[in-house]
């Protein structure tokens, strides 16, 4: 009964609910992939380009083009695809806001999703019946 009670006064965050997975890679995890590091380096809209695409089965142009011609509002078409991921993905939270991690550490955000996106595509290949 006291149990019950404790957890009534603490609800679980929906963020953070079971059954979370942590992202599979970090932040500054560039040594896990160079290449994706040193594309972000040079193209970065290309890479929220092909991140979007490769996330939601679309093409790349639109989201290269707009994440480039908008800089100021490219933190947050980022962070919406981020939380995206985040939600097909079941993924923990970082401890740092969405919005904020594009804001002012975009390319090392944009290169983890990229790790992540690759990352379960792999595990669902792997993991599809044959």
């Amino acid at each position: 009964m006291a149990a019950s009670g404790l957890l009534e006064a603490f609800p679980v965050d929906p963020e953070q609910r079971p059954g979370k997975s942590s992202w599979s890679s970090g932040l500054c995890s560039v040594c896990d992939d160079p290449g994706t590091c040193l594309f972000g380096a040079f193209c970065l809209p290309c890479l929220f380009g092909r991140n979007y695409a490769r996330h939601h089965d679309t093409g790349c142009c639109g989201a290269c083009w707009l994440y480039g011609m908008c800089p100021c509002l490219a933190c947050c078409f980022a962070s919406d695809t981020r939380r995206s991921i985040r939600t097909k993905y079941n993924l923990l939270p970082s401890p740092c806001n969405d919005v904020a991690l594009h804001c002012f550490c975009s390319p090392c955000a944009l290169c983890m999703e990229a790790r992540e996106i690759q990352h379960q595509d792999r595990q669902r290949v792997y993991a599809s019946p044959q």
